[in-house]
């Protein structure tokens, strides 16, 4: 960062105002295209206020089916720069961040988001189910699903190949593009000192979806399957799963027990079969929480 004002002449005093004035031109820039479309921008308050939900909803009232759905504004603790003294220290505080959501042409429901204030950090999120129901639309595929589960496909294996596409996707130019979107000004900013994003994995989750079309067979295997996540889970893991936090002491809520119990850990969803039965799908998944870091 010193570098930076250095390179762009900016004195260390002044570091203030220089990054308030950048600050709102990323801001300006990155809502424009919302703005001009006349879609929400919403400065949400509460923290505990689900985003993903909020933005589909305000999406599905504006009649959104590809392209921007709506922007959401907040503040959220980020790493960034303060002057003290004669340095520039890094430091957690709290700075304004946008999240535009969109149904992306190729990836479908996402949202990507960023700092609006130095060093400019991006976060994208990216649904796996989304991005194959986005291909299977552009394959004309027919399915069923059911919130963020398929309860029939009509050809599993060729849906397979168009998952193993998303293997090989091109991650760099995606990311680049939705950068851009997200920062038209980056170039202009950083023409003192040129800089470039990198790019890392912060979570990530593989799940395998088991169908099973004899809803008997599974009715028989469910007890099972709910005995083994009760006994084999930790409860900081089955909190974990359910975004709650642990408590410092490693007590468990007094309803923890019956949250569990309703929800087993395994996401069971049921839909109408293709043979006039049932097909239930069992998702279970490995999730994985910085796993570039180690």
């Amino acid at each position: 960062m010193e570098q930076y004002l250095w390179q762009s002449q900016v004195l260390f005093k002044d570091y203030q105002q220089h990054v308030k004035r950048l600050s709102q031109q990323v801001k300006d820039a990155s809502l424009k295209p919302f703005r001009q479309r006349e879609l929400p921008v919403v400065f949400l308050r509460d923290p505990k206020t689900d985003k993903d939900e909020l933005a589909r909803t305000i999406a599905a009232k504006h009649g959104v089916n590809s392209g921007p759905g709506c922007a959401i504004s907040t503040l959220e603790p980020s790493p960034t720069f303060e002057h003290r003294g004669t340095h520039l220290i890094r430091r957690v505080r709290p700075c304004g961040v946008l999240y535009q959501y969109q149904i992306h042409p190729e990836v479908g429901w996402m949202y990507a988001r960023i700092q609006t204030w130095f060093p400019f950090n991006i976060q994208v999120g990216l649904n796996g189910r989304e991005w194959l129901a986005r291909q299977m639309d552009q394959q004309g595929l027919k399915y069923r699903q059911q919130g963020n589960c398929f309860v029939w496909i009509e050809d599993y294996e060729e849906v397979q190949k168009l998952m193993n596409r998303q293997l090989a996707m091109n991650w760099a130019g995606l990311l680049n593009g939705l950068a851009g979107q997200l920062n038209p000004v980056h170039e202009s900013i950083f023409e003192p000192y040129p800089v470039s994003y990198y790019r890392t994995c912060h979570q990530s989750e593989w799940a395998t979806d088991i169908v099973f079309r004899e809803a008997d067979f599974l009715k028989r295997l469910m007890p099972l399957l709910v005995r083994h996540g009760m006994l084999d889970f930790l409860s900081p893991d089955v909190m974990r799963y359910f975004g709650r936090r642990v408590n410092q002491s490693g007590d468990v809520p007094a309803n923890f027990i019956e949250v569990c119990i309703k929800n087993a850990t395994i996401n069971a969803k049921r839909g109408e079969g293709r043979i006039g039965g049932c097909i239930l799908v069992v998702s279970p998944a490995t999730f994985e929480s910085d796993p570039w870091s180690g």
